[in-house]
Parts: structure tokens; sequence; C-alpha cells
């Protein structure tokens, strides 16, 4: 088949959803093109995997494709339906006539792929066939060698300014743990020193790198970390989302507190691979216990790597090709229609 992943960006999302799928179906024998353009011959193309379809010109796109016979899949990994409503941005952008457009394309697709069970929920309300593929990583990752003792500690946070309301939560946390009696260096990926500032970190043993546009960068700068703290609101659009922090933790072998909600409460085995904070002050108690323990971050470290190793992208890529080649899935039979057969 010929293919085209239509990223609709060049970060995390269309790297996770768009890049890394392309390159797991071509492994498969496919002709596969990622992009946020299409084709100039697009006619030719057999499928498009489309992120986030919305925009006037997509949607224009989107159904001249449909007229055209080329298979559509349209997938989503955040839930536009119920916006944050910290981030102003995105409340700004996805207005009512963008989400009533999204929905729309949605029903048009062949098939409407997710990251998460909670938002095939939400999906499920526009589209009868909805599949589930999480996110995956190159087993190369796996392999990254890391030292569980080291001479300075570093205690990361991986986000961007459309989650740094989340950073606050563990905020005290994370300052406290910066002058403990071991200190250790905090590390934030992905926002300014300013944004840092303004979630509440302080100190000079608090570092932001800012934002990292390059996926292999980003996980490199993660790969310092020796414990990995994911705080998260537990609101619906947090709710929806695929676990990716325990996801690259779990690759790099680096132990994970995180909040104590869908989704991170099915991808994180507390006290095994983890932590998962139920109340505020389990963060820093829990910070301390890893801080304390090199052998503690070293057995939830190999133990996270050992879960990961099931979302290797070589045991996903199959389940993307059958929702591009299998035949559509019958929309169910309603009751009414039950009795009338």
């Amino acid at each position: 088949m010929r293919i085209h992943m239509w990223t609709a960006d060049t970060a995390g999302s269309g790297w996770y959803r768009g890049h890394l799928v392309g390159m797991s179906l071509a492994w498969l024998g496919h002709q596969v093109t990622v992009g946020v353009r299409l084709p100039g011959d697009w006619e030719q193309l057999d499928a498009v995997v489309g992120c986030r379809v919305a925009i006037p010109g997509a949607s224009k796109a989107w159904r001249q494709m449909k007229a055209a016979g080329v298979r559509l899949v349209l997938d989503l990994d955040d839930d536009y339906f119920h916006l944050d409503p910290a981030n102003t941005t995105a409340c700004a952008t996805w207005t009512p006539a963008l989400q009533a457009a999204l929905a729309e394309n949605l029903c048009i697709a062949h098939v409407v792929t997710c990251c998460s069970e909670p938002l095939a929920k939400v999906l499920r309300a526009y589209h009868h066939d909805v599949r589930v593929i999480g996110n995956g990583l190159p087993a190369q990752y796996l392999g990254t060698p890391r030292d569980y003792d080291p001479e300075t500690l570093r205690v990361g946070w991986a986000g961007s300014s459309s989650t740094l309301a989340e950073l606050p939560i563990a905020a005290r946390a994370l300052n406290r743990i910066s002058v403990y009696e071991r200190p250790a260096l905090v590390r934030l990926v992905g926002v300014t020193p300013e944004q840092a500032m303004a979630a509440g970190l302080r100190g000079g043993r608090v570092g932001a790198l800012g934002w990292v546009p390059d996926q292999n960068h980003y996980l490199q700068a993660a790969d310092e970390f020796d414990i990995w703290v994911a705080p998260y609101r537990d609101i619906p659009f947090n709710r929806a989302k695929f676990a990716t922090k325990a996801l690259e933790a779990g690759f790099l072998g680096i132990p994970l507190i995180a909040s104590d909600i869908e989704p991170y409460r099915q991808a994180v085995d507390h006290g095994v691979t983890g932590f998962l904070v139920r109340r505020d002050h389990e963060w820093g108690r829990y910070l301390k216990q890893l801080a304390d323990d090199p052998e503690l971050r070293q057995s939830m470290g190999m133990a996270a790597r050992a879960r990961a190793s099931g979302s290797i992208l070589q045991a996903l890529n199959q389940q993307w090709e059958k929702a591009l080649t299998a035949p559509d899935r019958p929309p169910p039979i309603s009751a009414a229609q039950a009795v009338a057969a």
C-alpha cells in the first residue's frame, strides 16, 4: 500500500502518531510518506492517516479524498471536545466551529484511531469504529545503559507550555528535594526559566532547558533524569491522554512518580515500576524515598523497562496495518433494526 501519514505538527504528536508509525509500517513493506502537507499526487494514495483534521483547507481535502476513494483514518491523541480551561491558547483555537468540523471529519473517516480507551469513549459518539492504538518507541531505547548511583542526582520533569499548568502540583516537593540533605538537581525540559519561576520553581539547583523541538534530543535530555515526575490534574482532558511519560521513563529505565489518575493508574505499577501520588504530601515522600535508595531506583527502573518492552513499535505496527487494510466494521444494529429484522 501507498500510505501518507498526514501530521498536524512536527512536535511530539507528529512524531509519535506520524513519523514513528510510518517507520513501523515501512518495516511491513508499505510505501509510506510523512508530513504536514499532502503529496501532490494524493489521488494515487491507497490510504491517509490524518491527525486532528479540522481546519477548513484540510477539511476540504479530506472530503475530496473520500470522494476519490482514498481510505481515510482519522487519528487523535487528545480530547479536543473537552479542553483544559487553563490552556487558553487551545481554547481560543478550538472554537465551536472547529470542533464541529472535527466531528464531521470523524464521521467521514472509514476508521478512527486514538491513543486511549477514555478518548475512544468520547469519539464513539461520532464514529462506530474507533480503534485504540497506543504510542510506542523503537526497541533500541530499551538498551540504553544507566548509572543508578550517580554522584549528582537529577530529578526531572518534561512538558511544554501547554502542560505548564500541571507543574505547580509538584513544585513544592521539587523545591525541597533540591535542598535536601542529599540535594538533587531539578531539571525541567520543555519550559523556559521564566515559565518555571511562574510555576513556583525556585533556587540555584533548578534549571530549565526550554523547548526541545527534536524528539531524539528531547529523549537524550530526559535520559539524564534519575527520577522522573509526572504531575497531572484530574480533569477530563488529562484522563483521555496516553501515559507517554510512563512510556518514555520505562524505555529509559527511569522510575516514575505520577499523579494517580487515568491513564497513569493503568501504566504505573505502584511500588514496582514507580509511585502513584494520591495526596499532595506524597510527592515529597516518594521523592525522598527514591533519592535515598539507589537500589530502589534500579529495581523500579528495570521493572519499568521490562513493562515498556511490550510497547516497541514492532508490537504495534500490525494494529495500524489492520486499521488501514482490514474490511470496515459494520455499524452496530440498533434495537429497532433488530426487531424489524
